[in-house]
């Protein structure tokens, strides 16, 4: 499993030419299916497309590094493709359907291997994450992601992983 701040800004390495001068700006993702589309390596402008690396192009993402096999799966592309952005997301407010407030999205956490994204990281403001640490919302069939406001069943809120670190965990407090 990776978390989404842990491979943007990886620099891309590309075994057939030995290059490694771009490196990931941003994840893209398919909402309906929670499946990783690719990797956004330029963002493109007004006058030239975006450059991304489709998912099933990529060898693996170490810690240090994104391998891909050449240059060739570097692909320009039309930005507006339906695709939701890993940028759009962080900062998203999550609530429950009978309106409490469960936290606010600060990353993904994806499957490396299928590209399947499988959490969100939820904080619940500095005190909270420092004491508690960070919950872990389970990304299942019900819950869908948009760029305003997620909203989860009280199914889905009894899911939430608590209590993922923190100083209580650290020092044993519990």
């Amino acid at each position: 499993m990776k978390r989404g701040c842990d491979v943007v800004g990886l620099p891309v390495i590309c075994l057939d030419e030995g290059c490694k001068a771009i490196e990931v700006k941003d994840i893209l993702y398919n909402s309906e299916d929670m499946q990783v589309i690719g990797f956004l390596v330029d963002e493109g402008g007004y006058f030239h497309t975006c450059k991304m690396i489709y998912f099933q192009n990529v060898k693996s993402i170490g810690t240090d590094a994104m391998v891909i096999q050449s240059q060739d799966m570097i692909k320009n592309e039309k930005r507006a493709n339906g695709w939701d952005s890993w940028q759009r997301l962080i900062g998203v407010e999550v609530m429950t359907e009978e309106g409490q407030n469960v936290g606010i999205v600060q990353d993904i956490i994806m499957d490396a291997t299928t590209g399947k994204l499988t959490g969100l990281i939820l904080s619940e403001g500095l005190f909270h994450d420092l004491v508690e640490g960070r919950s872990v919302l389970p990304l299942a069939n019900g819950i869908r992601l948009n760029t305003s406001t997620i909203i989860i069943s009280s199914a889905s809120e009894h899911s939430i992983l608590s209590n993922t670190g923190g100083l209580k965990k650290m020092l044993d407090l519990e």
